[in-house]
């Protein structure tokens, strides 16, 4: 138990340093941006940059740490060169020097393809060591745990702004997200021919890549629009989806044979429900219709309260890979019902 806590306590100090050493390069960046866009001189209160800081890092690590005033001028002034501090009273001024403007020019024209180059490398190394796993749900934790935070940071960078107080102002957002996977899923550790066929790794599947597949084959079935979207990297190909869903129906279908009955995976326990009954009769003298058909559909109905809502049964477990895109046969007893009659004895 001694272990666990310091293990844990280990991960809590390096995520806290993560996101003080992100929340710092965006202070940084503020710094610069608002003295590349102003034509004066501008004086930043170590106070108000302070709490800026703050509150980023509180965003990041979602948790409350201690931010000490002097260790952050420190450090501003060590990124900053031709940063100075003054004391005015109990205040603390970070002004530039008056020829800061035309180093702060030359220093954003130095080299940009460098630093992107970097930037890139940087990124494209913690995709590499970064997997994810589809677990059969879409859930928020899923989704935001699917990419590296740095790339998420990068995209949120472009999107609103490298600076600290657009990152306040704007939290991530779905298309944040959406974007950041796309490049997790497109990411190749060698760079393949043009002509060669795409391929994907699958511990590098997001789930928004896997979403899109499944929705579009769940409401139009047509092969060509999935090829189309996959050849753009937009979702995952349509042999993926037809092994996925395949994995979906053996987890389904193991769920009822462990359970003993045939029963939906979404319906919860503890809760009053109905079902109805009727008959579907496909009409065989239509212009379109092949052959006719006739079958019975069960609705089934559960009704939540605000004191009961209901127990979840878990989530469901996806089996390991297989080449079969068929699923496996449902047990006899969800052809053959048994029927239960109750005799009016009165």
């Amino acid at each position: 138990m001694k272990k666990r806590t310091e293990e844990q306590a280990q991960i809590d100090t390096d995520a806290e340093k993560e996101a003080g050493d992100v929340a710092l390069a965006e202070l940084v960046n503020y710094v610069f941006e608002t003295q590349r866009n102003s034509d004066g001189a501008n004086a930043f209160r170590l106070a108000d940059l302070s709490n800026m800081y703050e509150k980023r890092v509180q965003q990041l690590s979602e948790g409350t740490i201690p931010i000490h005033r002097t260790r952050l001028k420190e450090m501003l002034l060590a990124k900053i060169p031709d940063l100075q501090a003054y004391t005015k009273g109990r205040e603390v001024l970070l002004v530039f020097e008056k020829d800061v403007g035309p180093a702060i020019a030359l220093a954003c024209n130095y080299d940009d393809t460098i630093h992107i180059g970097k930037t890139a490398e940087i990124i494209r190394a913690q995709i590499k060591e970064h997997k994810t796993k589809f677990s059969g749900s879409f859930s928020a934790e899923d989704t935001q745990s699917s990419v590296p935070t740095s790339l998420l940071e990068l995209v949120c960078m472009i999107e609103h702004g490298p600076d600290i107080q657009s990152q306040l102002e704007n939290s991530v957002c779905k298309s944040d997200l959406a974007i950041a996977q796309l490049l997790m899923y497109n990411y190749h550790a060698k760079t393949p021919k043009i002509s060669e066929q795409q391929r994907h790794a699958v511990d590098r599947e997001p789930p928004f890549c896997i979403y899109i597949g499944l929705l579009i084959f769940a409401r139009t079935r047509k092969r060509h629009l999935i090829d189309i979207l996959f050849q753009y990297g937009l979702c995952i190909s349509y042999h993926r989806v037809l092994e996925i869903s395949t994995q979906l129906g053996d987890a389904v279908v193991e769920r009822f044979l462990s359970e003993g009955l045939v029963c939906p995976p979404v319906l919860k326990k503890g809760l009053f429900t109905t079902a109805a009954v009727d008959n579907i009769d496909h009409n065989p003298s239509s212009t379109t219709a092949k052959t006719s058909f006739h079958g019975t559909g069960i609705s089934i109905f559960q009704h939540p309260s605000d004191d009961i809502s209901g127990i979840e049964r878990g989530e469901l477990i996806l089996g390991n890979r297989s080449n079969s895109r068929q699923v496996s046969s449902l047990p006899d007893t969800y052809a053959n019902p048994r029927y239960n009659t109750q005799v009016n004895r009165s």
